[in-house]
This record gives C-alpha cells, sequence and structure tokens, in this order.
C-alpha cells in the first residue's frame, strides 16, 4: 500500500500579489546582501539577514497592532452608537409613557369635571324641590290661614246676628 502525504503537492503556484511596500523591503535586503562582500564570512551573512528578517518581523508586528487598535476603535465606535441609540429609544419610550400619564391625567379631571357638574346638578334639583315644596306648605298654611279668618269672620255674623 503506498502512503500519501497529507498534504497534496501543489499542481501549480498561484501568483501572488506583492506590495509595493514589501518589494522595497526585498529590494533593500537584496541591496544589503550585495554590499556585503562576496569573500565575507558566511556566519556574517547568516547575522545580517537575521537581522534584517527580524526588523521586518517587528514592522510586520507594528502593522498588526495599529490594524489591532483600528478594529477596537471601530467596534468601540459602534458601541458608543448603539449606547446613544439605546438611550433614545429610552427617551422616546419615557416621552410616550408621560404623555400617556398626562393623557390619562386630563381623562381623570373631565371624569371628575363631569361628577361635579352632576352633584351641582343633583343639589340644584333638590334645592328646587326644596323650593317647590316650602311653597306647598306656605299656600297651605295661607289656605289655612284664609279658612280660619272666613270661620272666624262666620262666628262674628253670627254672633251679630244673635244679638
Amino acid at each position: 500500500m503506498l502512503r500519501r502525504s497529507a498534504k497534496p503537492a501543489p499542481a501549480c503556484q498561484e501568483k501572488k500579489f506583492i506590495s509595493v511596500a514589501n518589494l522595497d523591503r526585498r529590494i533593500a535586503m537584496t541591496d544589503i546582501m550585495s554590499m556585503i562582500p562576496g569573500d565575507a564570512d558566511p556566519a556574517v551573512k547568516e547575522a545580517i539577514k537575521r537581522r534584517v528578517l527580524r526588523n521586518a518581523i517587528k514592522r510586520k508586528a507594528v502593522k498588526n497592532a495599529i490594524k489591532r487598535k483600528a478594529v477596537k476603535k471601530r467596534i468601540a465606535k459602534k458601541a458608543i452608537k448603539r449606547r446613544v441609540v439605546k438611550k433614545a429609544v429610552k427617551r422616546k419610550v419615557a416621552k410616550k409613557a408621560i404623555k400617556r400619564r398626562v393623557a390619562k391625567k386630563a381623562i381623570k379631571r373631565r371624569v371628575v369635571k363631569k361628577a361635579v357638574k352632576r352633584k351641582v346638578a343633583k343639589k340644584a334639583i333638590k334645592r328646587r324641590v326644596v323650593k317647590k315644596a316650602v311653597k306647598r306648605k306656605v299656600a297651605k298654611k295661607a289656605v289655612k290661614r284664609r279658612a280660619v279668618k272666613k270661620a272666624v269672620g262666620r262666628k262674628v255674623a253670627k254672633r251679630a246676628a244673635k244679638q
């Protein structure tokens, strides 16, 4: 049985886009390497290569950190926007609740006014009824007085007739 490697061999590698900055760095590295004399110690060459690579790695790390900061800023901005929107929504809800409360109070006031009017009307009716009753009593008393007067007049007339 033949064993296959985990990664299949690439059929043809795609040409990757090389940024201008990376190109500049590569050129700089080749420039540095070309400045080193050919008979220089291989250890020195390696050390220079390592330093150039280390600097490139540092530059990449700084770039990544800047990117991360930008992402964090974006996230923070979004969070702030969300908070602002939430507050605005809360304010709207509160305003609506206040309006509802005001409307309820107005309705209550109207109901109370109507009730007061009803009470006043009832009292007025009662007053009218009482007035009428008093008038009736006064009329009755007047009738009685008239009747008594007439009776007294009759008695006086009878006495006068007897004498």
